[in-house]
């Protein structure tokens, strides 16, 4: 399949929470999103996660789209997260549904994460599916005031993190408002088509409402292309 950007897309730059950090929200970011969907459906092969914690399943994405949206969000990243010299190191992309059920969740799928530490690299989110299955917050550790982790803040994150497990309920689910000891600074309603983009290392959370049903079926699913772009200096 062919990567053809929309000519309507939208882009809008948010600053979140008291760091003031920079989440990049552009909306109507392909010509045919729904060919996507169609490509999971027809030709991803899906499998379990055993190296994470995400919650569900993936597949590897084709190599057309990988390249475009990384050829595209490029010049966005290194002018808004002003990293101009940076050397582009490498892009990793999945088709991703969230399939766990509440009750299956292990205590560090119920609360906020980060995909790394290093500043230098960047997660992506592209919805392909409607707003009633969810979308991503994103929250401040309260101990510690942290809404990101950079290297120098990763031993007490830790030590924090693991801390508040003790206080999670066994019978609590995904991430919500009453989960203790994190207070959320900021929430993207997914939207079908919308792309969101931020700082691997800011604490975040998939919203996933309580009462929806989490199918494995691409077509109807909680299905995202996820990214992860990474740069280094040189």
């Amino acid at each position: 399949m062919r990567f053809e950007p929309s000519p309507a897309s939208r882009l809008d730059i948010l600053q979140i929470g008291m760091e003031e950090s920079s989440l990049v929200l552009i909306d109507n970011v392909l010509q045919d999103p729904s060919s996507l969907v169609r490509y999971a459906v027809s030709e991803a092969k899906f499998d379990a996660v055993d190296s994470n914690f995400y919650p569900g399943i993936r597949a590897p994405m084709p190599l057309d789209y990988v390249e475009g949206i990384t050829r595209a969000l490029d010049p966005v990243i290194r002018q808004t997260y002003r990293i101009e010299g940076a050397k582009l190191a490498r892009t990793e992309c999945f088709f991703s549904i969230v399939t766990t059920q509440s009750k299956d969740l292990q205590p560090l799928q119920k609360i906020p994460h980060i995909d790394t530490a290093n500043p230098l690299h960047f997660a992506v989110v592209h919805y392909l599916f409607d707003t009633q299955l969810g979308g991503t917050a994103f929250y401040r550790q309260d101990r510690t005031g942290f809404e990101s982790v950079s290297p120098d803040r990763w031993s007490r994150w830790v030590e924090e993190r693991d801390a508040m497990l003790a206080h999670i309920p066994e019978n609590s689910g995904y991430m919500s408002l009453s989960t203790p000891g994190y207070s959320q600074i900021a929430h993207v309603e997914a939207r079908f088509d919308r792309l969101i983009l931020y700082p691997s290392n800011l604490l975040h959370s998939g919203v996933i409402p309580p009462d929806i049903i989490l199918s494995d079926e691409p077509s109807v699913g909680r299905l995202t292309a996820n990214l992860f772009i990474a740069y280094r200096r040189v």
